[in-house]
């Protein structure tokens, strides 16, 4: 699998800041996206210093001098950010610093997930095992996530599209927060079943899939104050009820699609 944009930069940059420096603590708020308990993150990384950062796959991983690695996933979203002198960026929406990576000379890095992620612990064995494991699904932006191979995955399906693109079983990364603009860009409505879209349809939506991954994951930087993904680089995703669409000027409407909403322009994604 080619490594996700964006990624490798993040690995780059990290690399050329945070080299030799030493944990001091590891703060996690979101202890969902752990793999050991809290008490284990501060036992195995205390004191320890940053020999390498390096892109895998799906994962950023910090190794350390004791052994253990850092692995983050960035599979439905995560920022990164850099501080120097304690002065952690302050958030401008809801979403906040999941984890947060400090040094002894009062650097670091803090972390905030717009989904559900992983911040893992793994020795040197755990590290193989974790970077090693296949799975069946592949990233859009992957080479082999080609127009053809999308359509083939749709080849025979009935249920609904986006209900399908939110599993997580087959197409890795999207989660709600970016198909509400993924949809839209396509002209689809959410409950659209797959056995109805035409070939035009599956185009669009593979094209807009693309683009707007490229767009998030483009933005990614470590040390930019400025790389803060947020409301307003939605096209139609979180607006105020008042916003209209960009294309057809209908006020966006919110709907219950299943057990999640969506953000749609009546006009654009009739059914």
């Amino acid at each position: 699998m080619s490594e996700l944009i964006g990624l490798a930069k993040i690995a780059t940059q990290m690399k050329e800041t945070v080299m030799g420096k030493t944990v001091e603590n590891i703060i996690p708020t979101q202890v969902k996206a752990l793999n050991a308990s809290v008490e284990a993150y501060a036992n195995r990384t205390k004191g320890a210093k940053v020999t390498n950062v390096y892109s895998d796959g799906r994962w950023l991983v910090v190794a350390l001098d004791n052994n253990e690695h850092l692995l983050l996933s960035f599979d439905l979203g995560s920022d990164i950010f850099y501080f120097e002198n304690n002065a952690i960026k302050k958030q401008k929406h809801k979403h906040k610093h999941n984890i947060e990576v400090r040094f002894t000379d009062q650097s670091g890095y803090t972390v905030r997930f717009w989904w559900f992620e992983k911040f893992w612990l793994a020795n040197q064995k755990e590290l193989e095992e974790i970077t090693k494991a296949k799975d069946s699904m592949v990233d859009p932006l992957d080479e082999a996530f080609s127009f053809d191979y999308f359509k083939s995955m749709l080849s025979g399906k009935k249920t609904q599209i986006k209900s399908f693109l939110m599993s997580q079983k087959q197409v890795r990364g999207l989660s709600g927060m970016y198909l509400h603009d993924i949809l839209w860009q396509a002209g689809l409505h959410p409950q659209t079943k797959i056995s109805d879209l035409t070939e035009s349809d599956i185009q669009n939506l593979h094209e807009s899939m693309l683009t707007n991954l490229r767009n998030y994951r483009k933005k990614m930087d470590f040390l930019d104050d400025d790389s803060d993904f947020g409301i307003e680089d939605f096209l139609i995703a979180y607006k105020e009820n008042d916003k209209r669409c960009p294309t057809c000027s209908e006020v966006i409407a919110y709907i219950k699609t299943g057990s999640t909403s969506t953000y749609i322009c009546p006009t654009c994604q009739a059914l």
